[in-house]
């Protein structure tokens, strides 16, 4: 039977069946599912750095970290830093730091205050020169007594 030619209609087209290896290829080139992007906080740039700002402790605590690396978040909503750091296994851990304003102006850090030394006078030197030679002086018959003792 000749084709006809019918007016509005078109033939269904189907492409033929492909083979497994060509169906396991052509999945390799399909997108995959997107997931949803996760919420990064706020940053600022100053002189250069970014200032990674986070809304609370926990938004901290959940903030992700490369291995070998660290990044201080700021806190938008109490003066607090954190200092989150990995390891080279990329295991977590945080510092907690309080913002506090210096009141008085430093020019130096302060030494610490030793105790006060005390000298002693010539005066207490002499009466302990005497106190010593009046001891001494005690000692010396009572070390001839034992020594005459143990000669005999």
């Amino acid at each position: 039977m000749p084709y006809q030619y019918m007016p509005g209609y078109q033939p269904y087209y189907q492409p033929p069946m492909a083979d497994q290896l060509a169906q396991l290829r052509g999945a390799q080139y399909q997108p995959m599912p997107q997931q949803m992007p996760q919420v990064q906080p706020q940053q600022a740039q100053v002189s250069g750095q970014s200032m990674v700002w986070v809304n609370g402790e926990q938004e901290a605590m959940s903030y992700l970290v490369a291995p070998n690396s660290a990044v201080a978040l700021w806190d938008s909503n109490a003066p607090t830093i954190y200092l989150k750091q990995a390891d080279a296994s990329g295991k977590p851990s945080i510092k907690v730091y309080d913002l506090v304003e210096r009141n008085a102006p430093t020019t130096a850090p302060a030494a610490p205050q030793a105790a006060p030394v005390e000298y002693a006078t010539k005066q207490d030197l002499e009466a302990l020169a005497a106190r010593v030679e009046a001891l001494s002086a005690k000692e010396k018959p009572a070390r001839k007594a034992a020594a005459k003792e143990d000669a005999e």
